[in-house]
Parts: structure tokens; C-alpha cells; sequence
């Protein structure tokens, strides 16, 4: 028999000789136990059984919690929450002071060895605004191959307005004694030591590509100087960007070719040649400049 601790044993009699008396226990929600008993029943009462053993020891429970009133709880909370604020502001503001000193150093070793290559003289000159102009290394990478360079890097002049970062792609200065001009132009030495094209034949140019080693770039500043020999014929010429369509100067870049800026050389200012060969801002204008050339460009005579 198993009995609920807390229920009451209910003796009922049945009337009869030698009539076995039946006890019914009730339990909640179970079927009702029957227990049969055997001898000479009593007058109408209560049985009392002997006391039962005392029960075995369980298993030893989970941790408890702790007991906190509301407004306990409600004061731990808000300490948390203190303590965790104290420690997410010192971590943001550790790693603010770390980061404005690594600002605030300069980056004296980027693009001084091949193994600090920057991505561009402006890179360099961004990080430290203190270097001086020289020869640094430049690193260019594609999904094939990773390509290392040293150029010069002008950190100290102004160029077009801007100063620092510049990557020199060309530099030819023939009032130098010992500078020589680049292959396929030709040498002239009377009026001055200067590059001219590599014939004096009637029409034609001589081209030279120099080489930005795959430097991205969102500027182009130069400087050119010219000497007038004999007679010049402005942009008398085809009205082709790959042929000698102006009597100076031509810088491009890419491939096809798109045009950047032009130096061209007029032979009057003053003196009307029937409409050619003088600068299209001359007293007598010579022709305007194909449509690729636009507004850049540069005319004198």
C-alpha cells in the first residue's frame, strides 16, 4: 500500500459474521487503494497504526539563488550596470588614447625598405606629413602577383596647389651637364642643350611612354619649357590624337590614348599668315585645337 502523506485512512464496517472489513484510501488524482485486513472488528472509530520509519535522505539539490527583496535586487542591478559602464568607457577610451598616438607618430618607416612598401607617395605623405622628398617603395598588388617599386617621391614642393605626395613619373632638365635625353628623342645642343624629335623632316613625332608602374593617381602636374626654331605651325596638323596633330608638345596616358594636356608653339602674334599657323588667341587666330585637346592646352608664340 502506498499512502499519500497527509490523507486519512477511512475504516467502513460491513455488517455480516465473519464479514472482512475494507479501508479505503483516498488519494488525489489516483485510482483509490484497497487494503483488506483480517479479525474482530471494534466498535466505530479511527485505526491508528504504529508510527512508519523515517524516510531516506535525497539527493543533494542545485545551488540556490539567494533570496533579494525587489528593492535589493533593483540595487544590485543598478551597481552591474555601474561597474560594466566603468569598464566599457575605460576600454573605449584605452583604445582612443592608443589610437591617437599611433596617429600622432609619424610613420617614419613606411615606404623606407621594400618590406615597408606604401601604396602610393600620397599614402606616405598622408601618414607623415614630415618626410622629406627622395626615394621610397611603392608596392602594387593584383590577383596574380605582388609588384615592388622605388620612385621618387616629391614631399616638400607645391604642385598645381598642392603640396607633398607626388610621384615623379618624368624628369628630363637639359640645363643639367650631365643629363641626356630618353630614347627615341635626339639631341640638340644650339640654342641650348634641349630633346627634340628624333627627325627635322617635314611632319611626323617621336613618342616616349614612361611608366607609372601601376600607381593610381587622380592628378597630373608638369612643367615644360620650349625653345621656337625656325617656323611653327600651332595644330596644323591631322586632327589625330596618335599622329602630329599640333607643332609642340602632347602628353596622354593609357591605352588608346586619352589626351591630358598640350604645349603648343604659334608663329605670330601679330602677323596674319592667312589663318594658319599662329595661336587660336592670336591677333590673327590660327585654327582651334581638336576637339580631344579642348581646353587644355597651352599656346604661345
Amino acid at each position: 500500500m502506498r499512502v499519500t502523506e497527509g490523507v486519512c485512512i477511512l475504516v467502513v464496517f460491513l455488517v455480516g459474521a465473519s464479514a472482512k472489513p475494507s479501508i479505503r484510501v483516498p488519494q488525489p488524482d489516483t485510482d483509490n487503494v484497497t487494503m483488506e485486513t483480517s479479525g474482530t472488528v471494534g466498535g466505530c472509530g479511527i485505526l491508528q497504526g504504529p508510527p512508519g520509519r523515517d524516510g531516506r535522505d535525497g539527493l543533494p539539490g542545485p545551488p540556490g539563488t539567494g533570496s533579494l527583496s525587489f528593492a535589493d535586487s533593483r540595487d544590485l542591478k543598478k551597481d552591474i550596470e555601474g561597474d560594466l559602464s566603468d569598464i566599457i568607457e575605460a576600454v573605449v577610451r584605452n583604445f582612443t588614447e592608443e589610437k591617437m598616438r599611433s596617429i600622432a607618430q609619424p610613420c617614419t618607416g613606411l615606404g623606407s625598405t621594400s618590406d615597408q612598401a606604401a601604396k602610393s607617395c600620397g599614402e606616405i605623405y598622408q601618414c607623415n606629413s614630415e618626410a622629406t622628398s627622395g626615394l621610397y617603395w611603392l608596392t602594387t598588388r593584383d590577383e596574380e602577383s605582388v609588384r615592388i617599386h622605388q620612385v621618387y617621391c616629391d614631399m616638400e614642393a607645391w604642385h598645381c596647389g598642392v603640396k607633398g605626395g607626388w610621384m615623379r613619373v618624368a624628369y628630363i632638365n637639359m640645363s643639367q651637364p650631365e643629363a641626356e635625353c630618353p630614347s627615341p628623342f635626339r639631341l640638340v645642343t644650339s640654342p641650348k642643350r634641349l630633346c627634340g624629335r628624333a627627325s627635322m623632316a617635314t611632319g611626323g613625332c617621336s613618342s616616349k611612354t614612361f611608366s607609372t608602374h601601376g600607381i593610381s593617381y587622380n592628378k597630373v602636374c608638369g612643367q615644360a619649357r620650349g625653345y621656337q626654331y625656325a617656323t611653327h605651325d600651332e595644330f596644323e596638323g591631322p586632327r589625330d590624337i596618335n599622329t602630329y596633330y599640333v607643332d609642340g608638345i602632347s602628353i596622354t596616358h593609357g591605352s588608346p590614348r586619352k589626351h591630358l594636356w598640350t604645349y603648343a608653339v604659334g608663329h605670330s602674334d601679330d602677323y596674319d599668315l592667312n589663318g594658319g599657323n599662329n595661336c587660336p588667341c592670336a591677333k590673327f587666330p590660327g585654327p582651334s585645337p581638336p576637339s580631344f585637346v579642348g581646353n587644355h592646352y597651352y599656346c604661345e608664340s
